[in-house]
């Protein structure tokens, strides 16, 4: 099945690794759409000049500007510039690295029609690409001698949600087809966001519709940098990533795919993380006393926090 690789970039710093990984795929993507939204369009300007554009003249990439407007965003331009032109699209951020074989399963696991998304075990890679690790998979997994694992949806969110244990990756590592693409627009689960973690939302949500395929070998990395929204824990962005997760619970319980001491587990772990990060900030004072109130199952506290959290979203 064909591939276009759609890259949201934004670090130039990565890009002899990423066009390395590229093309050296055992099935190379028919289409490369780079959407440049670096401050100096510096992507763009590598891509039009020598030697490099002679280098790539094989590899059928299209670069276009991106719209300054988060990350999100470039990732919703992409998949709008891509508009179905394949039948399997992968959102290849520009600082991970995926390993020659990538394509060739990925492309496999997707021609049996089973699935909607596909998501690959990855490394975890220090800046330099060097593999130092890899995320905590359940112990079913790890144990399991299977090469690739259909999840049904009770599966993904119980495995993922009470822990706030985002073990299946992020877009880099996965692939969807068309019904899948159409979740990153939404980001909503039982009307709930999930703004914050798109990646972990849209792989739970693909789930519903149909299993989620999970390829227990190690296919690529993404690369550890003082940049990611995981290190950045005073910010909006990383404020958002920690809420989500009790967004998630509640709309879970609203599928019918996790039990209320589930989410519980999950409004518990929530309150724990935003006392060991962000202790003094005024703004997560609210929702620490709301995951209280969820944790205890108040009356109202669900349908107050889903409002406080959707006036949260949008703040810069």
């Amino acid at each position: 099945m064909k591939i276009t690789t759609l890259i949201p970039a934004f670090k130039p710093q990565y890009l002899h690794d990423l066009l390395v990984a590229l093309r050296h795929q055992t099935v190379r993507p028919e289409r490369i759409i780079i959407s440049d939204d670096s401050p100096d369009r510096a992507f763009r300007a590598a891509f039009e000049s020598e030697p490099l554009r002679s280098q790539i003249a094989d590899m059928n990439i299209e670069v276009i500007d991106g719209p300054r407007a988060g990350g999100i965003a470039n990732c919703q331009h992409l998949l709008k510039a891509w508009n179905g032109s394949t039948p399997l699209a992968h959102l290849l951020f520009d600082d991970d690295v995926i390993y020659p074989d990538f394509y060739s399963f990925h492309a496999a696991v997707h021609a049996t029609g089973a699935f909607d998304c596909s998501v690959s075990r990855r490394w975890t890679a220090i800046e330099s690409g060097q593999p130092i690790g890899q995320l905590m998979r359940p112990d079913v997994v790890v144990q399991n001698q299977q090469r690739v694992l259909s999840l049904p949806a009770d599966a993904a969110f119980m495995s993922t949600i009470p822990g706030c244990n985002n073990w299946l990756g992020e877009f880099s590592n996965a692939v969807f087809n068309q019904d899948g693409a159409k979740l990153l627009f939404d980001a909503k689960l039982a009307g709930i966001s999930y703004e914050g973690l798109g990646d972990i939302g849209l792989f739970l949500a693909a789930s519903l519709n149909k299993p989620l395929c999970y390829i227990n070998d190690p296919l690529g990395y993404f690369r550890l940098s003082s940049q990611q929204i995981s290190q950045q824990t005073s910010s909006h962005a990383g404020k958002l990533a920690v809420l989500a997760w009790a967004a998630l619970a509640i709309a879970g319980c609203r599928v019918d795919k996790l039990s209320r001491e589930q989410a519980v587990q999950c409004f518990r772990n929530v309150d724990a993380l935003i006392a060991l990060r962000n202790p003094g900030d005024a703004d997560m004072a609210a929702f620490r006393t709301l995951m209280q109130e969820l944790a205890g199952q108040v009356p109202s506290a669900e349908e107050r926090f889903v409002q406080a959290w959707h006036a949260f979203i949008p703040v810069a």
